[in-house]
């Protein structure tokens, strides 16, 4: 795995690092706002920070040339933006109007950058070198709303998109745990994930497949 993973000694230096914040201090806070804030605020929460990543979704399927992806979405915001109140419901989605995420990532990828080495991010996580480009320019976009609140607002809004992400991915974090080796499972699963997303789930069927 060395051509996927060079830097793996200090990859896994990182990952635990990442480990010992998540651990101490992201994961109990998720798991309490997941047992103790009611299904409803959840869900209006979930659906807010949804409605602003459909913003970056449209930004990136525009740069994809997804024309009718790009038209969905569009929608998708201007529904939940306006009778959805302001994304805290997600109407767009009881009438139909679908979309998956897209990132600058998947953006790269589609324009022909090769996805570089597997590298762990300090808090971000599990990430390649074409993904954390694509990470930085996501963050600091204009499609990023968040940019756009004040300094306050933006701090606190970042925080609670960080728990909402996180309580989603508390599944997955109890199958990691539970695996021989928690570092490889997160690469794996993270690697395979990306491919999934960049091929819109119809990744190219390889050798290794057919067997």
């Amino acid at each position: 795995m060395a051509e996927i993973d060079p830097f793996e000694e200090t990859n896994r230096v990182v990952y635990e690092f990442n480990e010992t914040i998540d651990d101490n201090l992201l994961e109990p806070v998720s798991r309490a706002y997941k047992d103790n804030m009611p299904n409803f605020v959840q869900d209006r929460v979930s659906n807010f920070f949804g409605n602003l990543r459909d913003v970056t979704t449209l930004a990136n399927q525009i740069l994809q040339f997804k024309v009718e992806q790009s038209a969905i979405t569009l929608g998708r915001i201007a529904v939940n933006s306006t009778v959805g109140l302001y994304g805290l419901f997600d109407v767009a989605t009881e009438i139909d109007l679908t979309t998956t995420n897209e990132d600058f990532g998947q953006t790269l990828a589609l324009w022909g950058v090769n996805e570089g080495p597997y590298i762990v991010l300090p808090l971000m996580g599990p990430s390649t070198l074409r993904d954390s480009a694509g990470l930085y320019v996501d963050l600091s976009s204009d499609a990023n709303l968040i940019n756009e609140m004040e300094d306050m607002g933006a701090l606190s809004a970042s925080t609670m998109n960080l728990i909402d992400k996180r309580v989603e991915l508390l599944p997955v974090t109890d199958l990691i745990d539970q695996s021989d080796d928690p570092y490889i499972t997160m690469r794996s699963s993270y690697l395979q994930k990306r491919e999934f997303d960049i091929f819109d789930g119809n990744p190219p069927v390889t050798e290794d497949d057919e067997f």
